[in-house]
């Protein structure tokens, strides 16, 4: 199918990047406090891993006990890396895959989402300025060209993105220009 990147071009203007974005203050962003009540909330990969570990703050843990929970494929593939990357000898290895291994299969295929060819051809143009302006190094425009996608999968449905990585959305929120996501800290 062709795609029509010009027409993203002009929807996001690559070009008025010419200069670093500055993350914001705490206050101009939403906090778990903040959003208690919110109904549905697609989960970063971040969410996953401080659950699993034990690590995910009492504030965001609430919130999602009364938010019907979304998923990202690349969320889930990002975890996947990150298992099969565990020395597979060793015993974090077959715990952490049989964890995994439990949650994904009770996840139901209705709210498992996949971005698609124009959603990655938008987080390709906003993480490449990004990556640009911001200055990053390989590895992290990589994470950032996900974080685009997932955030951007999040967006095109009206769900807040739930994530302990706040500098990567806050500034991909500045230059979507849309979309919301809400920020946790991990102590």
């Amino acid at each position: 199918m062709p795609v029509d990147i010009s027409a993203w071009k002009r929807r996001y203007k690559p070009e008025r990047f010419l200069t670093r974005l500055a993350y914001r203050v705490g206050a101009e962003l939403v906090s778990p406090p903040a959003a208690i009540g919110t109904r549905r909330v697609l989960l970063d990969t971040t969410v996953y891993i401080h659950e699993a570990s034990g690590r995910l703050p009492e504030d965001a843990a609430l919130l999602l006990d009364g938010a019907l929970r979304f998923h990202c494929s690349l969320c889930i593939a990002e975890i996947i890396a990150g298992l099969s990357h565990l020395h597979p000898k060793s015993a974090k290895f077959t715990d952490a895959w049989a964890h995994f291994q439990r949650l994904f299969s009770g996840i139901p295929a209705s709210r498992t989402l996949t971005p698609d060819i124009e959603i990655l051809v938008q987080a390709g143009m906003i993480s490449g300025a990004l990556a640009r302006t911001q200055n990053y190094a390989a590895n992290h425009r990589r994470a950032l060209f996900n974080d685009a996608a997932i955030y951007l999968t999040a967006s095109r449905l009206g769900l807040p993105l739930l994530t302990a990585n706040r500098n990567d959305f806050d500034i991909i929120q500045q230059a979507a220009g849309h979309g919301s996501f809400i920020h946790y800290t991990v102590v």
